[in-house]
């Protein structure tokens, strides 16, 4: 079976999804208002290439890599015809915080690149960062965040 028949969209219904305790890691209010903001129009959007030691993650205690299922998924971003789907962070001080993309951000610390592509909530103030792009106009913010 080919790679491509493997990554197949399966559609589950709602009532069969569950929640595996140990890979939930604590909610970001801080995340969350900002997405929210940015799909508003609100706070802008920016693309571009961050230092991978300059990011990291909301919640400090969560190890997804630690857990069958999370490992599995890290695996699996490792093995992707088409690595690097960029992650969303927002800048707090010099440091990118990462708050919903763990798995990206595990397989990035497993494979160690230089830098890593980011969507940016907020305008950044750090100049380790390359290559950066926008603002993101508002009408493709909601496509470039993946939630389109």
């Amino acid at each position: 079976m080919s790679d491509e028949a493997k990554r197949r969209v399966v559609r589950v219904p709602i009532d069969k999804l569950v929640t595996i305790p140990d890979l939930v890691p604590k909610r970001d209010d801080t995340f969350v208002r900002l997405l929210v903001e940015a799909v508003g129009g609100k706070v802008p959007v920016y693309l571009a290439a961050v230092p991978l030691v300059s990011c990291v993650p909301f919640d400090l205690d969560y190890r997804p890599d630690l857990h069958p299922v999370g490992a599995a998924a890290i695996r699996s971003v490792l093995e992707e015809v088409k690595p690097g789907a960029a992650m969303i962070a927002y800048p707090r001080g010099k440091w990118f915080v990462i708050a919903d993309d763990y798995i990206r951000l595990f397989a990035a610390l497993r494979d160690r690149p230089d830098y890593i592509m980011c969507w940016i909530l907020g305008k950044p103030d750090n100049e380790l960062i390359r290559n950066i792009e926008g603002p993101v106009a508002l009408k493709d913010v909601p496509k470039a965040l993946g939630l389109k």
